[in-house]
């Protein structure tokens, strides 16, 4: 499997996930249900060397944040493509400001999203400098 195909199948999936979960979103809210998104919170324990603190996050996305978030993605790695000598269209070495090698850091860092699913392969780990 290619790097591109991996990431096509999770993005594939992730989006058929929350097309299911938006028309879930939409029955509840036309049977007059409320949906509420939770945020988690942290707290950094008290016996901590630094001060006690709470902090809220978000849960997760919603379905309809997933959906521009896989969008996005999807943007990003049609416009990260091989060249004909294998090099990415857009990333540029910062030495030599050349094309660099495809598969590209942008590409990689997205297929990184993954990186514990079986089909990940770590070839496709980002390059650290």
């Amino acid at each position: 499997m290619t790097i591109e195909q991996f990431i096509a199948r999770r993005l594939e999936r992730q989006q058929e996930a929350a097309e299911f979960a938006v028309s879930l979103e939409r029955d509840f809210r036309d049977s007059g249900r409320e949906i509420k998104y939770e945020w988690v919170r942290l707290v950094r324990p008290k016996h901590s060397r630094s001060a006690p603190s709470t902090v809220f996050v978000p849960g997760t996305l919603t379905p309809k944040q997933t959906l521009r978030h896989l969008a996005v993605l999807r943007l990003i790695v049609s416009e990260h493509t091989p060249d004909a000598q294998h090099r990415c269209s857009v990333c540029r070495d910062p030495g030599d400001r050349g094309p660099v090698a495809w598969p590209c850091p942008a590409v990689r860092a997205i297929a990184a999203l993954w990186s514990d699913h079986r089909d990940y392969s770590p070839e496709w780990a980002v390059d650290r400098p």
